[in-house]
């Protein structure tokens, strides 16, 4: 496994001077000449306006450079007067409530005699002290941050990741690791959705039954969202709710059948897919119920938007009760679009008494509710821009879903506003941004780092920095440092694969097994599984669960195809493709041979198979290449049929470097994709 990881280092570019791996990259950057040193001296500072919030953060930031640089410095801030190596000036608090217009914009002009930040408010003083620390800059002598002057504020006000609680729960200190994180790379919205058909995650004192019976006791209590809202808030982040309604909501009815389209009782769905009741959007007791519920939540979300859910309503529940169709019918309304629209427009009218902004899923967009609501697109980018040219605010997410296992390439070239939009300026401005999308059907709050890390740090780059940033091969070399850099504030990012291993393979030897999954990656979302179906109660503990959505060595052979596809004879990408190649063919037989040892090791033999086939494949067509020779028919058909059944899950896992193999053979068939 060292062997291996040691080349994929060599193989890859070295990183240039910490300028390169900021990320998200700056609005500016322009190198300056020099460095300023850091040694036990150093001291922060701040000026002009000041407040517990922004203290805090340069506090934590001071931390982090102990850690980071093993220097014991001071850990308070400095009178405003010192003379020090940073200074933070800042202009104002910001809004009481961050709201979706805060200025997050700062400047950082670095030189050998000190580093001022500047920022409007706190927030923009919070993303700057990001960047210091992506600074941080080390030789055999000392600490420094590089001479540079930036001059940086995000392309879109609205970047988001939704984390799903209500499938599986997500401890308190999973969700406060995970706002870090968002921090990180500058995301400043947390998409708390926290109901499903499996679960209800608050703690409702007005109506207890929610909690007591619909989240098999695993809630989140009053003071705890709270604690999280307000540590959201240190770091600059907004906490939006999502209590979804009137579909996937099956968890509300176990305690409270009354609001439901179908009678009592209703349990828990274990299963995923298709709700078991939703609500009865007839019953004025249903509104009632549900402004009294929001009359309680918002005062601990204070937030000026309110997610409502709206997606994948299913008909069959409304049609299978003959009142709720009595009642349709009787007001003109043709079809259960309608009646959702007006389910839609009776929680606008209750959001509104709270001082509320409604967000919902694409599938509520309709003519008879408010234009002042915000649109999520989910099912195509066609949504947004549909919103958009119809006067909706919107909010992009189709592209950016992590749990669907795409590599960071497809979240990092998928813009809100592409360059080839039809959209005009005007249309544009109601595009707020962007949200990732992290749901739970296949997450646990163990895999939930390797899930979302590196590859979020690509959505936050596409929705804070310039558009015209897209250099791939440059993402993933700043991602690996990003992964590096989560590692060592406790994510369990680059040490998931072997943590999870340890689960199924307590001792022995598993460079083998990590091996494999540098190259082996889950099934895209919604794939077969060769019959395996799991629910809610199934371990999320099997191999599969130890592989990560974006293996290193899919990014590695995909640049190392590319280049020997430029230049068959470049010894280089040859050479280095056939060390990985054969590394993988060798993996067979000590798989086999560790699947003895248990079941959960045996669901790797199919794979590790597929891939010494698609290994050889791979070595054949290159010799071919380089020989200048052309294989005979039945090669090519067996090899073309072969990688086609390996872009299927073999077993629980998918070679990830089947498309690069195939660009291959294309090199013998005259087409390269």
């Amino acid at each position: 496994m060292r062997r291996l990881l040691l080349l994929f280092a060599l193989a890859a570019p070295t990183a240039g001077a910490q300028l390169g791996s900021l990320l998200p990259v700056p609005s500016s950057v322009t190198p300056g000449t020099g460095r300023l040193v850091l040694d036990t001296a150093f001291r922060v500072a701040i000026t002009r306006f000041s407040d517990d919030r922004l203290r805090r953060g340069v506090e934590r930031a001071i931390l982090r450079l102990e850690e980071r640089t093993a220097l014991e410095v001071a850990r308070t801030v400095a009178a405003p007067t010192a003379s020090v190596p940073l200074r933070v000036v800042v202009e104002r608090a910001g809004d009481r409530v961050q709201s979706i217009d805060e200025d997050e914009s700062y400047t950082l002009e670095v030189s050998p005699t000190g580093a001022t930040l500047a920022a409007p408010t706190v927030v923009g003083a919070l993303r700057g002290l990001e960047t210091v620390l992506q600074l941080i800059t080390s030789d055999a002598a000392t600490h420094y941050l590089p001479a540079v002057s930036i001059r940086d504020t995000p392309r879109f006000r609205w970047r988001g990741l939704l984390v799903d609680v209500g499938r599986h729960f997500m401890p308190v200190e999973q969700v406060k690791k995970t706002l870090d994180g968002m921090a990180m790379v500058k995301l400043n919205v947390l998409h708390w959705h926290l109901s499903e058909d499996q679960g209800f995650r608050v703690e409702s004192k007005r109506f207890p039954k929610l909690h007591q019976l619909g989240s098999d006791g695993e809630y989140y209590t009053q003071e705890q969202l709270r604690n999280v809202v307000a540590y959201a808030r240190d770091r600059g982040i907004r906490v939006v709710p999502e209590f979804d309604m009137p579909g996937h909501s099956t968890a509300w009815f176990v305690g409270y059948p009354q609001y439901a389209s179908r009678a009592g009782p209703i349990s828990i769905r274990r299963a995923w897919g298709g709700a078991d009741a939703i609500f009865d959007p007839t019953k004025e007791a249903t509104y009632t119920f549900i402004s009294q519920f929001i009359g309680e939540m918002v005062r601990i979300f204070p937030d000026a938007y309110w997610h409502i859910g709206g997606d994948e309503v299913e008909d069959k529940h409304w049609n299978r009760n003959p009142r709720i169709v009595r009642w349709r019918r009787a007001r003109g309304m043709r079809t259960n679009e309608e009646l959702q629209a007006h389910f839609n427009q009776r929680l606008m009218r209750i959001l509104r008494a709270y001082n509320k902004h409604m967000v919902g899923w694409d599938e509520i967009l309709h003519p008879k509710v408010p234009s002042n609501t915000v649109i999520q697109s989910w099912r195509g980018t066609n949504y947004l821009r549909d919103a958009a040219k119809r006067g909706f605010t919107g909010i992009l997410s189709a592209p950016y879903y992590l749990d669907h296992i795409k590599p960071a390439t497809d979240f990092y070239l998928a813009d809100p506003i592409p360059t080839t939009t039809d959209l005009t300026p005007d249309e544009q401005r109601r595009v707020l941004g962007g949200e990732a999308c992290m749901w739970s059907e296949f997450v646990s709050y163990e895999t939930t780092d390797s899930r979302l890390w590196p590859r979020l740090g690509a959505v936050a780059e596409r929705l804070w920095s310039p558009q015209s940033v897209t250099d791939v091969p440059d993402m993933y070399r700043r991602l690996d440092i990003l992964a590096g850099r989560l590692e060592a504030r406790g994510f369990r990012v680059q040490s998931h694969s072997a943590r999870m291993l340890r689960k199924l393979f307590p001792s022995g030897d598993l460079a083998p097994l990590e091996s494999l999954l540098t190259v082996a990656q889950p099934p895209h979302f919604g794939q077969s599984l060769n019959g395996k179906q799991t629910t809610q109660l199934h371990p999320l503990t099997r191999i599969v669960d130890a592989a990560r959505p974006d293996p290193p060595a899919r990014w590695m052979t995909e640049r190392l195809v590319r280049q020997f596809v430029v230049n068959t004879s470049d010894p280089i990408p040859h050479d280095s493709l056939t060390v990985l190649m054969r590394r993988w063919q060798a993996l067979v037989p000590v798989i086999r041979e560790l699947a003895g040892a248990t079941p959960a090791i045996g669901e790797a033999v199919p794979v590790a198979e597929a891939l010494e086939r698609t290994s050889t494949i791979g070595l054949e067509a290159m010799a071919f290449v380089r020989n200048g020779t052309r294989p005979d028919s039945a090669w090519l058909a067996n090899a073309t049929a072969d990688l086609k059944r390996y872009e299927q899950p073999q077993g629980l896992l998918r070679v990830s470097v089947v498309p690069e193999i195939r660009k291959l053979v294309g090199l013998l068939q005259g087409v390269v994709q």
